[in-house]
């Protein structure tokens, strides 16, 4: 009964619905809402205790009129300077002429580092691990070495890798062709030969 019974409801809702409302929008003045008893209770010790309130109110004083039209203010001295004090961008221009679409801040504090800094520790780090130790790249962007040693540990940049077997299904498949510009436009041999030196082959 409760689906039935609120398909009932609704119907009975929505009938005539247009007209209802028409009705209402076309009457020349909106019914007031209903005051709460304590709120009419006070309005009606109020027009008790004032009885000509009313009229007052609906009559315009034209000694207040006079005294707004007279008021006005009168600025002297320099204008102030606005410029806010607090360390908020003053460039709020969006900018995407960067790697990652944000644009690095001018000044790093030291102990702080960005993305762009970070992301060229590890691709210099894993190009020549000899030369580009945790140490040398922890003085570059002024951190700590132990804070260094486990961004090299636990974070890689995205590189592509085609596991032999691809390859080797070269003949199988019979997309000789398709390899070739695979190989070609990925420089798939150069990049085996710096795995090799890397030390991940």
């Amino acid at each position: 009964m409760g689906a039935a019974g609120s398909h009932l409801t609704r119907y009975i809702r929505r009938f005539n619905v247009i007209n209802r409302t028409e009705r209402i929008i076309n009457e020349e003045k909106p019914k007031v809402a209903p005051l709460y008893k304590v709120d009419a209770e006070r309005l009606k010790k109020l027009m008790e205790d004032n009885p000509g309130l009313i009229e007052e109110l609906k009559n315009k004083n034209s000694t207040l009129e006079k005294n707004l039209q007279s008021v006005y203010v009168k600025s002297k001295g320099d204008l102030p300077n606005n410029q806010s004090k607090a360390k908020l961008p003053q460039n709020r221009e969006q900018v995407f002429n960067f790697g990652f679409l944000v644009e690095d801040p001018e000044s790093v504090p030291p102990g702080r580092y960005t993305l762009t800094q970070i992301t060229e520790c590890i691709a210099d780090h894993y190009k020549d691990k000899q030369i580009y130790t945790a140490e040398i790249l922890a003085k570059r962007v002024k951190i700590d070495v132990k804070l260094m040693e486990n961004i090299l540990k636990y974070y890689r940049i995205f590189d592509m890798h085609i596991p032999p077997k691809m390859l080797k299904k070269n003949e199988e498949f019979s997309i000789g062709s398709t390899i070739d510009k695979i190989r070609t436009s990925f420089e798939i041999d150069k990049y085996t030969e710096e795995q090799k030196k890397i030390g991940k082959n």
